[in-house]
């Protein structure tokens, strides 16, 4: 036997035995309960053992620790797991939102700098910065393209992505690099 004090000072008087008992009993059946609506054998679990913490410290009559009793018990429980989840849900969604519109700004600000220094370039530096980086060509066919050597169509780059870095803050360029 188990003398616990309620919070009014009550003593409460626990038969262990006839706990355990009800727990071998009832157990399963509240699990299985609880495990059709949440579908997480962990959180069935967890659930269920609050279950029959709630019947411990509450302490009904012995007559109503029921099965009817403790599956009304699991049902509040349940209740209180969907909100839960539900306000986490909403707690990550707001998260990602946040995330993706910071990102979207920060991109969309990146571009626009980006677009901007391509616009101050003379139009044969940008053109082969365009080939190389937008169309994705390697340096033989953009030589082609131009109509120029290999040899010549690497130094244009070279000398466009060095006046291209020019136009850039040095701290998108240090980001680029990183």
């Amino acid at each position: 036997m188990n003398r616990l004090l309620t919070p009014g000072g009550h003593v409460l008087q626990h038969d262990e035995g006839v706990f355990a008992a009800l727990h071998r009993e009832h157990r399963p059946r509240v699990f299985n309960y609880i495990h059709r609506r949440i579908n997480s054998r962990e959180a069935a679990d967890e659930l269920t053992n609050d279950v029959f913490r709630v019947a411990w410290q509450r302490n009904p009559d012995p007559a109503e620790l029921t099965i009817a009793w403790l599956l009304a018990v699991a049902h509040h429980l349940i209740g209180n797991e969907y909100r839960r989840r539900e306000r986490s849900e909403m707690l990550m969604q707001r998260i990602r939102a946040t995330a993706v519109l910071e990102s979207r700004t920060e991109q969309g600000a990146q571009q626009q700098t980006v677009a901007d220094a391509l616009l101050g370039m003379r139009d044969k530096e940008r053109e082969i910065l365009l080939l190389a980086y937008w169309d994705d060509l390697p340096v033989a066919d953009i030589a082609q393209v131009l109509a120029c050597s290999p040899s010549a169509a690497k130094v244009r780059l070279h000398r466009a992505r060095k006046a291209f870095a020019a136009l850039l803050p040095t701290a998108l360029m240090a980001e680029g690099a990183a």
